[in-house]
């Protein structure tokens, strides 16, 4: 019975209801817009720096990362790379070789950062996915493909040759001519300014380097279980090697997401603030609106425990309408700008492009975000309805019905 009468008046007085729901929705679409903001921005970074580039986890030979030399790299066959496939959290096993070197073309020459692929198996989706004029290299026909911003820089067509020149293993020479197949966008314009990728075989010969690699480069499943991870494999390839983290790679990254979601979480704190006493100014002004309602229901001999029960059935309901509003008025809004990134234009796009990144502002689409925030919303709510538990609590009937 209480129920049902939660539920008339939550209908009854369809101006206040609305207010309420209005109230709540907005706080839960808010909080859900700004911090699909941030993740996107954090995830872009991972996406562009991390699972694009370094991966989670390198293996080295040991000493390598603090000098990164190609002398300083090392062969796979004391490694049981099927073993590593199958450590829990790793899903996959990339063997990996860069070299800087000059690119030339014409009267145009700049230094160029050579990373290779390995065509014996799937071709990683950050290669085939990015390409932006051409096609992918053909096996065996010494071809390769060029940041886009390199290939503009030395005047480039497709089907033009590159010269490379450069030092190879332990101090041989390495020159080389590459037909361009195709131009590649990282989506880091850094990046794409000095970045060509070749075969791992060709890249090899070029440095005349065969078997060798610089680091084998780990993708696991569960990003937030690497330590676990880490001690796996370095249980399983014995001494002589260091497993880094991109934590341990790519410490100012780190610094710089996590600085990120620190003013993301400022933000949300200083918005709950506002939300909190939104959502209190109208169960305020609700209550008092009824405080002569309540008086006739205390007089006529309804306990006061069960008006506060109706008055907490109440407010759950319009709670969680509330919630289900925001959550839905924030889902198209977020699933629309994650598919089309806001583009920055001016000084903020060229300060995002000195920074390696693409100056755009994607945002998330993680559930995770809409269920943290809501139950963070539906929880404020909750626990202002202590307010007219405590106002019934205290009424006394015939002076509220004086009002």
């Amino acid at each position: 019975m209480i129920f049902k009468l939660a539920w008339k008046n939550i209908w009854r007085n369809r101006r206040r209801t609305l207010i309420t729901i209005s109230a709540i929705g907005f706080a839960v679409m808010s909080a859900v817009m700004m911090r699909s903001v941030n993740q996107g921005m954090e995830e872009k970074m991972l996406a562009s720096i991390v699972k694009n580039n370094m991966g989670y986890i390198q293996i080295h030979s040991q000493g390598f990362w603090d000098d990164q030399q190609l002398d300083n790299g090392f062969y796979t066959d004391k490694i049981d790379l099927e073993a590593l496939s199958t450590i829990n959290n790793v899903s996959k096993v990339d063997k990996k070789l860069e070299a800087g070197t000059l690119s030339s073309f014409g009267n145009y020459t700049r230094g160029t950062f050579i990373m290779s692929y390995d065509q014996t198996k799937e071709i990683p989706e950050k290669i085939t996915n990015n390409i932006t004029a051409g096609r992918f290299p053909d096996a065996g026909q010494s071809e390769i493909l060029m940041g886009e911003e390199l290939a503009e820089y030395l005047n480039l067509t497709i089907g033009d040759t590159v010269v490379f020149f450069g030092q190879g293993y332990q101090g041989s020479t390495a020159a080389g001519l590459y037909v361009l197949s195709g131009t590649i966008d990282m989506h880091m314009p850094e990046l794409n300014r000095v970045i060509a990728y070749m075969r791992m075989e060709d890249l090899q010969y070029f440095l005349s380097a065969p078997e060798l690699v610089t680091a084998l480069v780990i993708d696991v499943d569960d990003p937030d279980d690497l330590d676990a991870t880490v001690a796996a494999i370095q249980a399983e390839i014995g001494e002589g090697y260091e497993v880094m983290t991109w934590q341990e790679m790519n410490p100012e990254l780190e610094q710089l997401m996590q600085t990120s979601e620190s003013k993301g979480w400022i933000m949300n704190f200083i918005l709950y603030m506002i939300i909190t006493f939104v959502m209190f100014g109208t169960i305020l002004m609700a209550t008092q609106e009824r405080k002569f309602e309540l008086g006739v229901l205390l007089a006529i001999g309804m306990k006061k425990r069960k008006s506060m029960l109706m008055i907490i059935f109440e407010n759950i309901i319009i709670s969680i309408i509330g919630v289900i509003v925001g959550v839905v008025m924030a889902s198209p809004i977020a699933y629309y700008f994650h598919f089309n990134p806001i583009q920055l234009q001016g000084e903020q796009a060229e300060m995002m492009e000195q920074m390696g990144f693409e100056a755009i502002i994607p945002f998330s689409v993680d559930p995770q975000i809409a269920l943290n925030h809501a139950s963070i919303v539906l929880i404020i709510a909750l626990v202002l309805i202590l307010y007219p538990i405590m106002v019934i609590r205290k009424l006394k009937p015939v002076e509220a019905m004086k009002l």
